[in-house]
């Protein structure tokens, strides 16, 4: 398999596990981005646990956050239907699908790294941050999975 094949068609001639292994991640991408774009709070107190920040001089600081987190989630909704199209209608795009959700993975513990938040930030331990490492290392497997197989799908 190559990641960028020169004939773009709906034949994939990995093996079937690499094209379930998308249905879980598809989901975790549905779910996530459909709660950032819509819910009232983003998510991020209901689900992410973060603390809501106290309104100050009449301004309440967690519209704007939830403003911020919305449109987040509004970009997370076009790359998880961009990547659906592609999976619905180029299986033999099936290594670059991996390979742009492993970056968008790999973006998201960088921006934890760059700007972190520590203990008094939540009320919980987000389902994010539990879940970064396994997920990572599942797409690093499945990325490198889904390029082996038959060549001749170029």
């Amino acid at each position: 398999m190559t990641l960028l094949p020169s004939n773009l068609n709906h034949g994939y001639k990995g093996s079937k596990i690499i094209i379930y292994g998308l249905y879980p991640i598809f989901a975790i991408h549905i779910f996530r981005s459909l709660v950032h774009f819509l819910a009232e709070s983003s998510g991020l107190v209901g689900i992410a646990s973060i603390k809501e920040f106290p309104i100050t001089d009449g301004i309440d600081p967690n519209n704007l956050i939830y403003l911020f987190a919305s449109l987040w989630g509004a970009t997370q909704v076009s790359l998880t239907i961009i990547l659906l199209v592609l999976f619905i209608k180029y299986k033999s795009l099936i290594p670059l699908i991996y390979l742009i959700c492993l970056l968008d993975q790999c973006f998201r513990l960088i921006s934890g790294f760059i700007h972190p938040l520590t203990e008094e930030y939540y009320t919980n331990t987000p389902p994010g941050v539990i879940a970064n490492i396994p997920i990572l290392l599942y797409l690093t497997v499945m990325f490198l999975l889904s390029l082996q197989g038959s060549s001749n799908n170029d």
